[in-house]
């Protein structure tokens, strides 16, 4: 997938592709002004949050799993803006303590069918950093996830639902630090001001 790398460039930075590393140790030697977290065709171990596995969950591999949360929680700690999106958004969620639905239509009677790459409206908070970079109230987004956010993680805050009150968007509450998550995929829609304006806000952020 080279939407991401194409979306990152538009906005005006460079992007840089990280490999997955067993030794956890290298994730604190990271120089990287910014962090991108990408969406997957896998799903985070419900362990992790102390819940059982559905028959529906697709297990990300540990390794990728360690290095990807031990990854996010570097980059909250030592305040490197990061933009997650999909599967990244599930797992800065979870890095911070929160859970996920692990199957939304089995877990959610009246839920849209989100899975289906079916287009449907999101709807921004007014009193969110979300809000301010969208400039806008609401959007028809894409959609292409199976699973969503539960419980929110540690200072995070939600700033966008979808029509059904699933959560699709959440961001850091701490005024000082740009941490912001997406469920959907803007880089996929990056000829709409709205979804181009996400990534520039993250290229602004690295760029302090």
């Amino acid at each position: 997938h080279q939407d991401y790398s194409r979306a990152v460039v538009k906005a005006g930075g460079v992007p840089l592709i990280l490999p997955v590393v067993s030794d956890l140790r290298l994730v604190n030697l990271l120089k990287i002004d910014g962090l991108l977290l990408s969406g997957s065709g896998y799903d985070i171990n419900p362990k992790v949050y102390k819940e059982k596995i559905l028959p529906q969950t697709k297990l990300v591999p540990l390794e990728k799993q360690s290095f990807d949360i031990a990854l996010t929680r570097s980059a909250l700690k030592k305040k490197i803006p990061v933009l997650a999106i999909c599967y990244g958004i599930q797992l800065l969620n979870v890095a911070q303590g929160g859970s996920l639905i692990q199957h939304i239509p089995r877990q959610l009677k009246n839920a849209l069918p989100h899975q289906l790459h079916r287009p449907h409206l999101v709807y921004f908070s007014e009193a969110s950093k979300l809000y301010q970079i969208v400039k806008q109230k609401t959007a028809q987004v894409n959609t292409a996830h199976h699973q969503a956010i539960k419980r929110v993680g540690r200072g995070l805050t939600i700033n966008a639902r979808s029509e059904d009150g699933l959560i699709e968007g959440v961001e850091w509450a701490k005024s000082n630090q740009f941490a912001l998550g997406v469920q959907w995929h803007p880089e996929r829609m990056i000829k709409q001001p709205a979804q181009l304006a996400i990534f520039k806000a993250l290229i602004r952020a690295a760029r302090g």
